[in-house]
C-alpha cells in the first residue's frame, strides 16, 4: 500500500489521522476485536490533542465589544504529547491469536518515531503452530508537537455579549491522484463570551474585566480506503469480489466553559482562566475488509468483516489557562499556555474594532 505523507494545510491533525488508515487499516489482518485494541492504543494520543487544541484560541481578553464590534483572529496551538504517548506496550492488550518477541514488544503510537515497530504474526486459530500472516506494526510520524491552525470571527450582537464563530467547509485533499483515497474534511464551531460586572452590584468598579465563556466545536473526516486481499500478498479466491466503498470516518466534538479574568496595564493585557474542557473523538471503519482465516496448499480462505471498527476516545478535564495581549492599533497579538488533557501553547494575531 502506498505510504501517506503529512499534509501542513488547514486542519493539520485530523487529517494526519485519516491520512494514517494506509499505515493502521494493517491491523484489520488481525481480526476485528485485535485491531480495535491495536486502533485504539496507535491513534489515542492525536485523538485526545485535537480535542485539547480544537478547545484553545476562543478568548485572549474578558473584555467584550461594543454593539456590531468585532475581531477576526488566526492561531495555531502546539499541543505537546507527554513521553507516555509515545509508545504502547502489545503485550498489555489482551490480544488473541497473536505472536511476537516478548523481549520487543514496544510499538510506536501515531505519535512516534518514524520506525517500524515490532513484528505482529497472526496465527491460525484451529493450528497456533501456523500462521495465517504477518506485518510490522506500523511507525509513528515522529512529531509529538501537534499544530493545530484556527480562524475565528468574533462579533459584539448583545449587550456585553461576543459571539464566536469557526467555520471551514468540506474541503477535499487528495494526495496520490486516486480520487477513491480523498481526505475531506469540515469544521464548525459556535461560542459566546459574556461580562457580567454591570450586573453584579459592587464589581464595576474592580480594576479588571470578566466574563463567563462556552463554546463547542465539532470536525468531521472522512477518508477513503483501497485494502484488498493483495496487500496480504496472496491472490483472491475465485469469484470473490472486492469492496469499492470502504472509508475511514474521525468525528470529534469539544465543549468548553469557564470564568476568564484579564487586566489592562498600557498596551498589554494579562489573562487567565479556569473552566471545564471536554471531547468526545469517534472513529468508525466502514465497509467490507478482507481477513484471512485460513491458508493451506494451493486454497485461501477469506472471510469479509463488514463495518469492523468502532472507538471512543473521550477526555474531561479541569482546564487551566494563563497568556497575555499586545494591542497595536487595531491589531492585537496574543500567546497562552493551556494545561488540560495535554499542555499546549497558543499564539496568534487578531484584526479588531472595539
Amino acid at each position: 500500500m502506498k505510504k501517506r505523507s503529512l499534509l501542513f494545510v488547514v486542519l493539520v491533525l485530523v487529517i494526519r489521522i485519516a491520512s494514517a488508515q494506509s499505515d493502521v487499516v494493517e491491523f484489520i489482518k488481525t481480526g476485528p476485536k485485535n485491531a480495535s485494541k491495536l486502533m485504539e492504543a496507535y491513534l489515542n494520543p492525536y485523538a485526545l490533542a485535537l480535542g485539547d487544541g480544537l478547545n484553545n484560541g476562543w478568548y485572549y481578553t474578558a473584555e467584550t465589544h461594543e454593539r456590531f464590534g468585532f475581531d477576526f483572529s488566526m492561531s495555531v496551538s502546539a499541543v505537546r504529547i507527554p513521553e507516555s504517548g509515545k509508545t504502547f506496550d502489545l503485550s498489555q492488550l489482551g490480544l488473541q491469536n497473536i505472536a511476537f518477541d516478548p523481549s520487543n514488544s514496544i510499538a510506536q503510537t501515531i505519535a512516534g518515531s518514524d520506525l517500524a515497530g515490532p513484528e505482529i504474526a497472526v496465527l491460525d486459530p484451529n493450528s497456533p503452530q501456523d500462521t495465517l500472516t504477518s506485518f510490522l506494526s506500523p511507525e509513528g510520524v515522529g512529531m509529538d508537537i501537534v499544530p493545530i491552525p484556527i480562524a475565528q470571527l468574533g462579533i459584539g450582537l448583545l449587550p456585553h455579549t461576543d459571539i464566536l464563530i469557526r467555520y471551514v467547509p468540506k474541503l477535499r485533499f487528495n494526495q496520490d491522484g486516486d480520487q477513491a483515497e480523498d481526505v475531506r474534511v469540515g469544521l464548525i464551531g459556535l461560542g459566546a463570551k459574556h461580562s457580567f460586572k454591570d450586573w453584579i452590584p459592587g464589581l464595576k468598579a474592580l480594576p479588571f474585566d470578566a466574563a463567563v465563556f462556552g463554546s463547542y466545536s465539532a470536525i468531521d473526516a472522512n477518508s477513503g480506503i483501497n485494502f484488498q486481499l493483495s496487500d496480504y500478498g496472496v491472490n483472491p479466491p475465485s469469484g470473490y469480489v472486492p469492496d469499492e466503498n470502504q472509508e475511514l470516518k474521525i468525528k470529534t466534538n469539544t465543549m468548553k466553559f469557564g470564568l476568564i479574568v484579564s487586566k489592562k496595564v498600557a498596551l498589554l493585557t494579562f489573562f487567565g482562566s479556569i473552566g471545564h474542557s471536554q471531547s468526545k473523538t469517534t472513529v468508525d471503519l466502514l465497509g467490507r475488509y478482507p481477513v484471512i482465516t485460513e491458508v493451506g496448499v494451493g486454497k485461501v480462505v477469506v472471510e469479509d468483516e463488514v463495518d469492523p471498527i468502532h472507538m471512543n476516545f473521550e477526555s474531561s478535564q479541569l482546564s487551566l489557562d494563563a497568556g497575555v495581549r499586545m494591542k497595536l492599533s487595531f491589531f492585537n497579538v496574543f500567546a497562552s499556555i493551556s494545561k488540560a488533557e495535554y499542555t499546549s501553547l497558543n499564539a496568534g494575531i487578531a484584526l479588531s474594532v472595539r
